[in-house]
């Protein structure tokens, strides 16, 4: 077995225990706040958006750095990688491509939204879109090809 995979382990139930104190203090905080306490809301809330950012950089930087190891013993595996990543480029391409960007009449009382966020949430949900029905259609495709293969 691995050395580091007691560390490992320990660090992933770190990150699980601050992830459920977090969810505690927002569950909590949340059930104490009346309708209209936006700042006191927001107050709650922000320290699990952070939490999540950080999440996210790390999942970022572990799909970076982890198949380094790998690539410096089996040099031919960094062409899958290559075609992992161009594949990414290019499905965010087609997001950023087929975003609109439109700006949408607000609600009274509320500022409007920048075309900028607009089209930032478009490119992430179409790239969500593209990723879901890729991969029900290669999910789908293999069980197919694999019911023909083994006849």
């Amino acid at each position: 077995m691995w050395k580091s995979s007691k560390y490992i382990s320990i660090l992933l139930w770190t990150l699980v225990l601050v992830s459920v104190v977090l969810c505690g203090y927002a569950f909590v905080g949340c059930g104490r706040l009346d309708k209209g306490q936006l700042e006191e809301l927001m107050a709650v809330i922000n320290p699990m958006l952070i939490w999540a950012y950080i999440l996210v950089g790390l999942a970022a930087a572990l799909a970076v750095f982890m198949p380094v190891p790998q690539v410096a013993k089996n040099p031919k595996s960094a062409v899958g990688i290559a075609v992992g990543f161009l594949g990414f480029i290019i499905v965010v391409g087609l997001s950023y491509a087929f975003a609109a960007g439109d700006p949408l009449p607000f609600t009274p009382g509320h500022e409007p939204v920048t075309e900028g966020t607009i089209k930032f949430a478009d490119v992430n949900l179409i790239a969500v879109y593209i990723m879901l029905f890729t991969t029900i259609f290669v999910t789908l495709g293999t069980s197919v090809w694999n019911i023909f293969k083994l006849r």
